[in-house]
């Protein structure tokens, strides 16, 4: 009875790398030595529209297979349990089409959007882990949190809250490939003026071949449904507060991530404010 949504088949990496085929050397060349900035904007623009030629074909076969759930769910001999099944496909296929279009959405964004605020981080924190519990990779996952301490900073709530979620559903998708029951453990210390996120899950651990251009746009790490810009948003997220974020550690039991900002750091101004 069940139509199986068909999770969207990501394509776009593939695409990246014909498009990036096709620039012609000197072009790479240029844009290899930092020149000129127009270049390097040129190429993210037209990666966006790779990438948003693949979310649309992705979307017209989640939305025919949402439109058979629903059909089917307008039978009237359908036990209960066939009802939730297919309400729960439908939900998964609209979160997963949702996210992309988010990530896409964000990715191409240029400034700032939202007000920025004096506030916990451990607040950001909290909301993210438990947006991430909502979701389908993180609700069979131990997310293991300590006592957070009371540390400030100026940030961009909701674009900080997206950098963190990211990086907790990485982690849980991570953990969820573990030989051992999956977890994930978050730490958050303060040293002088910087504040640091640390997140370790038991996972697999990330290949080596994608370890040096892992927060480039568009990379995967063993994830064949991701867009690829989880981790590229994050870094720019925490660039932006006055951080960063790094791999510290990866094998085969264990990956740690940490994100960093700066407790004071002004943030660029939003374009009605310059």
């Amino acid at each position: 009875m069940r139509t199986h949504l068909r999770k969207p088949e990501v394509s776009d990496g593939g695409n990246v790398l014909e498009f990036r085929k096709g620039l012609g050397p000197d072009l790479e060349n240029k844009m290899q030595k930092g020149e000129p900035r127009r270049l390097i904007e040129t190429e993210r623009m037209s990666a966006i529209g790779i990438m948003a030629c693949s979310i649309f074909h992705d979307m017209r076969h989640a939305l025919s297979a949402i439109y058979a759930n629903a059909e089917f769910l307008e039978r009237n001999d359908l036990c209960a349990s066939v009802r939730a099944d297919l309400l729960l496909e439908i939900q998964e296929a609209i979160l997963a089409t949702t996210e992309r279009i988010d990530s896409l959405l964000q990715f191409g964004g240029s400034g700032r959007n939202n007000p920025l605020v004096y506030e916990r981080v451990s607040m950001v924190v909290e909301k993210a882990v438990a947006a991430v519990k909502f979701h389908p990779d993180g609700r069979n996952v131990f997310v293991r949190a300590g006592e957070f301490p009371p540390a400030k900073a100026v940030m961009d709530v909701r674009n900080l809250e997206s950098a963190i979620y990211n990086l907790l559903l990485n982690a849980c998708q991570a953990a969820t490939r573990s030989s051992h029951v999956p977890e994930v453990e978050i730490q958050l210390t303060e040293v002088d003026e910087l504040i640091y996120l640390t997140i370790l899950d038991n996972g697999p651990g990330i290949p080596a071949s994608v370890r040096r251009t892992l927060f480039e746009p568009f990379v995967t790490a063993g994830k064949p449904n991701g867009t690829g810009l989880g981790l590229a948003l994050a870094r720019r997220v925490a660039e932006e507060h006055g951080g960063s974020v790094c791999l510290e550690e990866s094998n085969r039991e264990r990956t740690v991530f940490t994100l960093s900002l700066t407790k004071n750091r002004s943030l660029p101004l939003r374009p009605q404010e310059r």
